[in-house]
């Protein structure tokens, strides 16, 4: 399922879940991060932790049962962001999902049920547009890899950003922690094309628009947007739509809207879009 889900604790996790979580300081992203890799070591995963430097990660760990033990046998490492995501300067968003796809085959190879990685990418966000383009590339495909290896992901980011750089990779997660908010929406690519889950009004309509770019950009000539998902969506919604159909038919990217729930039929024929047989909803 990529119906979007809120998470209140980083707890009762299993493989395939991708969570976007918010803190709100050092404590806060500890707290999670320390409950979430626990609870993995009673897997028997492999626990990675990727932050800002080696000696911060670790003393983040401090409270973690095991940790000496599991740094020593190879259970449990640690990276910085920079050494984990950026290492040639910047993101490459294939590249990096490869790479967990080998941590993923390594990680069984050693007897272990499956990767689970905690990793702040706050810094990754704050290089600017051009990154979170690529960062948003990455979550997409992350998103699609973690439904066939047994991989959870915890990805943190500092709720100090601005609601403009958090709600787009927000809504790129199915299981959601931001604040107080409810998760109304995942664009998800767990399949043969991209789809839209949940309701979308006028609170997530610049954030689809943003993602939705970003993703169909990085793809084929033409990109299916499934929207049999979508339970609710209104005229805000329905404009980020058409908005993006512009915006990607400049670049030479044809979206095409599929399986259009009656609930968003009525929206989307406002701007002349549509596609394929009316599902209910």
């Amino acid at each position: 399922m990529t119906a979007p889900r809120r998470l209140d604790a980083p707890t009762g996790l299993r493989p395939g879940d991708h969570v976007c979580w918010t803190y709100a300081d050092a404590a806060d992203l500890s707290a999670a991060v320390l409950a979430f890799l626990d609870e993995g070591r009673r897997l028997r995963e492999q626990l990675l932790l990727i932050g800002s430097s080696g000696p911060e990660l670790l003393r983040t760990l401090a409270a973690l049962p095991g940790r000496d033990d599991m740094l020593a046998g190879g259970q449990l490492r640690v990276q910085s962001t920079a050494e984990a995501y950026a290492a040639g300067g910047e993101l490459s968003p294939t590249g990096q999902v490869d790479a967990y796809r080998r941590l993923v085959a390594e990680a069984l190879e050693r007897g272990h049920t499956g990767l689970r990685v905690a990793a702040d990418i706050t810094a990754l966000v704050r290089r600017g547009p051009d990154a979170r383009r690529q960062l948003h590339h990455y979550e997409q495909l992350a998103d699609a890899m973690m439904a066939t290896v047994p991989m959870t992901a915890l990805c943190l980011y500092d709720a100090s950003l601005t609601a403009g750089v958090l709600g787009p990779v927000t809504l790129l997660h199915p299981v959601q922690h931001a604040d107080e908010r409810e998760a109304l929406a995942h664009l998800s690519g767990r399949g043969p094309s991209l789809s839209l889950h949940g309701e979308v009004d006028v609170t997530q309509a610049d954030d689809l628009f943003h993602a939705l770019v970003d993703v169909a950009c990085a793809g084929p000539g033409e990109v299916v947007l499934d929207l049999s998902g979508l339970r609710f969506l209104d005229v805000a919604g329905a404009r980020a739509l058409a908005r993006a159909t512009q915006v990607l038919r400049a670049a030479d990217v044809h979206l095409r809207m599929g399986r259009v729930p009656r609930v968003a039929a009525r929206c989307l024929g406002l701007f002349g879009l549509g596609g394929g047989a009316t599902v209910p909803a």
